[in-house]
């Protein structure tokens, strides 16, 4: 990458939270990049997803679709995808078991987020450890089918709370 990554906006997760919301995205920037380490959730079997917010509002409309290669270090590889959903699906089941240090941690990228005239685009990259203490990855994207300005991301489980984690909003210099 050409330019330098500037950190705009970070939430530090210690106790159990419902969501993580990261502004400040305009128009400085033409890609934004998300990093998420440790991030640990209250409940098992749930995926962690990601909305945008318009206006500081977060959109929860089915406008969000997905697909990605699932990578197993235990079986096979896989394809995810959902179409008209209402989060952008960052990765497949996580959880909450210390046995295991189940946890998160990956990149998000995040295209034409202010121009209100074009989709908003993302690509992730991650590693996680799943219930069953299998290592797993994913690579893939989706985009936001609505053509308006985004100034945000809010990033949750599908279901309980976040109970730890680091998650960091940058702009990426032109």
């Amino acid at each position: 990458m050409a330019g330098s990554l500037i950190k705009i906006d970070e939430e530090i997760v210690t106790s159990a939270v419902a969501s993580v919301t990261l502004t400040g995205i305009d128009s400085t920037y033409d890609v934004y990049m998300v990093r998420f380490n440790n991030v640990i959730g209250t409940a098992d079997n749930n995926s962690l997803a990601l909305r945008v917010t318009e206006s500081g509002t977060q959109n929860t409309t089915a406008n969000y679709d997905t697909a990605y290669k699932g990578l197993n270090a235990t079986a096979t590889f896989s394809n995810i995808y959902q179409a008209n959903t209402t989060a952008h699906l960052i990765n497949s089941p996580v959880g909450a078991n210390p046995t295991y240090n189940e946890q998160s941690n990956g990149i998000l990228y995040i295209f034409n987020a202010n121009n209100s005239g074009e989709y908003t685009f993302f690509t992730n990259e991650t590693v996680f450890l799943n219930p069953f203490s299998d290592l797993l990855g994913s690579q893939g994207g989706g985009v936001f089918t609505s053509a308006s300005a985004v100034d945000g991301v809010i990033i949750f489980f599908s279901t309980g709370s976040i109970g730890n984690g680091t998650f960091t909003l940058y702009g990426l210099a032109k």
